[in-house]
């Protein structure tokens, strides 16, 4: 049922319960006229103007929702549910909508390879090649595009990949990625 359905009814019963509560008190201000207060009983005064400015600015209020000008979401710091999952992750060669900072934060965990692990007083380092061709000096904490470097083994590289998969438990996949000698 449509909202000015639901208008009219409910102005129709509020008009019967001001009407039915005028009877009443005419009844009580009538007394000794009975027999007058009965023939008038249940009949409503229409001469009297009955206020529906309210019922016109919900109405235009209806209008203006149903035409899309008044809506807007606020997510007050949640998700979005009416933007899609996928927007931003799209990669660049099917047309996605993010462009990468250029250098190592704009590398993914799957597209470095290790060249070498070195032993240093402040640490372990790793020698990466990107995509570029280009080497990169890693050390843990060393933030990249869809993830970050854990930690540095001898021999070996632990990345932690940032995955979109809502079935998993976790919301990253730890990569290895082994020294070739």
């Amino acid at each position: 049922m449509s909202v000015r359905w639901w208008i009219a009814w409910l102005l129709a019963a509020s008009l019967a319960s001001l009407g039915a509560s005028r009877v009443g008190a005419q009844d009580q201000d009538s007394g000794a006229e009975g027999s007058e207060g009965a023939k008038n009983e249940g009949v409503l005064d229409l001469d009297e103007d009955v206020d529906v400015s309210g019922i016109e600015e919900i109405l235009r209020g209806e209008q203006e929702v149903l035409q899309g000008d008044v809506f807007s979401y606020d997510p007050a710091g949640r998700r979005d549910p009416f933007r899609s999952l996928l927007e931003g992750f799209q990669d660049e060669d099917t047309g996605g909508a993010k462009v990468r900072p250029p250098g190592l934060p704009g590398m993914m965990v799957e597209e470095l390879r290790v060249e070498g692990i070195l032993e240093t007083p402040s640490g372990m380092l790793a020698f990466v090649q990107g995509r570029d061709n280009q080497s990169y000096i890693i050390r843990p904490g060393t933030k990249l595009y869809n993830g970050e470097v854990k930690e540095i083994l001898p021999g070996k590289v632990v990345f932690k990949q940032q995955v979109n998969d809502p079935k998993q438990t976790r919301p990253y996949d730890e990569v290895v990625r082994e020294l070739k000698y």
